[in-house]
């Protein structure tokens, strides 16, 4: 690795705390109905008003040893880790996709999923507003990508893929409430996988849902081992899960099984 593409690799990770630091409000308010941009920062605890220092990333929270400046009380150490991984994430997108129009597409992509996978963990929801939001803000990059690139095949491909995916969710959504008289998945992910058809490709959103299944049906096999009985379990981190290993390895994985199976 260069000197200059270890330098450019530490301004993208100072822009990926910064961002993660914006992502934990987002993931602590909007679960909440809360505005995220009013009232600014503040201790959940106290609700003293943070300082400028305060609001560092990472540093604040290792200064400050995890807790609050003001009343002492502890920070959780999830939104050290928020910060942390969305900062390491914006590297790996930098390192495989380099300062681009598609590392653009690809860190926000990934600042979206974060959001997500947290909110869905914590309450089994995938808010519409974040999904649209995420919709939304796809559709004008790859407006742009097509534009700069000269290329409508980019657009084309997304929203093709973003058909596809969520026409297969929504038709397994309907049969099983048909055949099962209750929910297979939820609506929200429905929509999730539509969003994220339009940031992958048609391959990659097939090989999102077969991993996220894959993986779902795992962690679901361990939990009724543990636990002896079926609990309900948000299925939200394990689509975004898949389609992160989608995006960064997607055609290797595509590549090597048609190299298994001869075709």
């Amino acid at each position: 690795m260069t000197s200059m593409m270890i330098l450019n690799s530490i301004i993208v990770f100072l822009v990926g705390i910064v961002i993660g630091s914006f992502l934990n409000v987002s993931i602590y308010r909007i679960p909440k109905g809360e505005s995220i941009s009013y009232p600014g920062s503040h201790c959940m605890a106290c609700q003293h008003p943070l300082g400028r220092f305060d609001l560092i990333p990472i540093v604040s929270y290792l200064c400050l040893k995890g807790k609050c400046r003001y009343c002492g009380e502890k920070i959780s150490g999830r939104y050290l880790f928020i910060e942390l991984i969305t900062g390491l994430s914006f590297v790996a997108v930098f390192l495989r996709f380099g300062i681009s129009i598609e590392g653009i597409i690809y860190a926000l992509f990934i600042a979206v999923l974060i959001v997500l996978t947290m909110i869905d963990y914590d309450y089994m929801l995938l808010p519409t507003s974040v999904i649209w939001s995420g919709v939304i803000l796809g559709v004008f990059l790859r407006i742009f990508q097509t534009v700069l690139h000269k290329n409508p095949e980019y657009l084309i491909s997304s929203l093709l893929a973003a058909a596809l995916g969520y026409s297969f969710f929504y038709a397994v959504f309907y049969m099983a409430k048909l055949l099962f008289k209750k929910e297979g998945l939820g609506f929200g992910d429905v929509r999730l996988i539509g969003m994220l058809g339009i940031y992958l490709s048609i391959p990659l959103i097939l090989l999102t849902i077969f991993i996220s299944s894959i993986l779902a049906s795992i962690y679901g096999i361990i939990i009724l081992y543990i636990k002896k009985k079926n609990e309900p379990f948000p299925f939200g981190p394990f689509i975004n899960l898949g389609a992160v290993i989608a995006l960064f390895y997607g055609y290797s994985i595509i590549t090597w099984y048609l190299e298994i199976v001869g075709i």
